[in-house]
């Protein structure tokens, strides 16, 4: 029978991204801006995880057949079709680092292998690879253009020695997105891995990991789920050329024959999730992109960079300065303005107005989800203004 955790929709009519903003109480106290950080959970994610736990503390405790299982593969085939993925190379992993260390540390690395990576990467997609120095592999870094990246470099500086790239799909500062399928030709043209940070996009716009070998994602921030959940997606290639990290219970074939020990490991994605998981993160995180799925991917980007694109539009016409202005198809949920005098007063003073947004390298960072509203944009625009010297 399946469990009542799983039954996360409500009866009424299809949600679209206005009239879930009721699903969101956070929206009540204030405007939060502050999504590329951490989101809120909605009404759909809380409902679901006290679900499962009343059922662990008072009902079905031993749920993992009627209800967990389920639940996972629920999980696992939503991922799969948002990212227009196979199930098998998908696999779940607490955080984005977690992620990017079972490539770094699975590939068979020789000395004077090369990585090249961007000099304003978040240090998730950076801190990996520099600890393969101790291998001898060399890091090698491209050059920031104004918050952009130039595939003309990226062409350029692809090394013979270079095995791989790692590129954040969204950057953490700038906002700006990338072209998977421009830098997918580029790397599949010099025969080199891509690898792709997606946190600061995944659950916000379109991913397709047929253009990419490795992909990590933390959902806590535009996936809008519990915290130590996310995913790995990782290329029929890669899989079977990359050494696994750990190995645990859950790794290997018939796992559930406790007696024999010998026995091979999965040949899909899922030889990475060791043992028992983080199952309230992971009911939640199928309650988050059962909505997602609800709304629809498409009518949840559009809104999101509407929004972006009516901050950055209203904040350069205060006369304020924006890190990174891309075109709609460079644009994501994320709008950095520099250059502010006193920042950190800047900040502060917004939050006690009730706009929270992001402080990150002296720069305001913004970014709303589909939840928000353009009326919100124009109210933390107008708030900044009241704030310039």
């Amino acid at each position: 029978m399946t469990s009542d955790i799983q039954r996360d929709k409500s009866p009424n009519a299809r949600l679209d991204a206005e009239s879930a903003r009721a699903l969101f109480p956070n929206a009540t106290r204030g405007i939060y801006f502050n999504h590329a950080a951490v989101s809120p959970l909605s009404l759909r994610v809380v409902s679901a995880v006290e679900r499962y736990l009343k059922e662990r503390s008072e009902t079905d405790v031993e749920n993992y057949s009627a209800t967990l299982l389920p639940t996972l593969q629920a999980l696992r085939s939503r991922l799969a079709r948002y990212l227009n993925a196979k199930e098998r190379n998908l696999a779940f992993v607490p955080n984005t680092s977690y992620g990017l260390n079972l490539l770094a540390q699975g590939l068979d690395w020789k000395p004077g292998d090369r990585v090249l990576l961007y000099e304003r990467e978040f240090p998730a997609n950076v801190q990996p690879f520099l600890a393969l120095r101790s291998r001898g592999v060399a890091i090698d870094f491209l050059k920031d253009h104004c918050g952009e990246i130039s595939l003309d470099e990226l062409e350029r500086r692809i090394a013979p020695r270079t095995r791989l790239v790692s590129l954040s799909y969204v950057q953490f500062l700038s906002g700006y997105r990338l072209d998977l399928a421009a830098v997918s030709d580029i790397c599949r043209r010099k025969s080199v891995l891509l690898s792709i940070d997606a946190i600061q996009g995944f659950g916000a716009f379109p991913i397709d990991c047929s253009k990419v070998d490795f992909l990590a994602a933390g959902a806590h921030k535009w996936g809008m789920s519990p915290m130590g959940t996310g995913v790995a997606y990782f290329s029929d290639a890669l899989l079977e050329r990359l050494n696994p990290v750990f190995v645990g219970w859950l790794s290997v074939e018939e796992a559930w024959d406790f007696s024999r020990y010998e026995k091979p490991l999965k040949r899909d994605a899922s030889r990475y999730e060791l043992g028992t998981y983080n199952w309230i993160g992971l009911v939640g995180m199928n309650a988050a992109f059962e909505l997602f799925e609800e709304i629809g991917y498409e009518q949840i980007s559009n809104k999101i960079l509407a929004l972006s694109e009516r901050l950055s539009v209203g904040l350069k016409e205060a006369g304020f300065e924006l890190e990174c202005d891309p075109k709609r198809e460079h644009r994501s949920g994320i709008v950095s303005v520099k250059n502010v005098p006193n920042a950190a007063e800047a900040f502060k003073a917004l939050a006690e107005r009730g706009i929270e947004i992001s402080l990150r390298e002296n720069y305001l960072r913004f970014s709303p989800h589909f939840y928000n509203s353009l009326a919100e944009c124009d109210e933390a625009i107008s708030q900044l203004k009241r704030l310039k010297p």
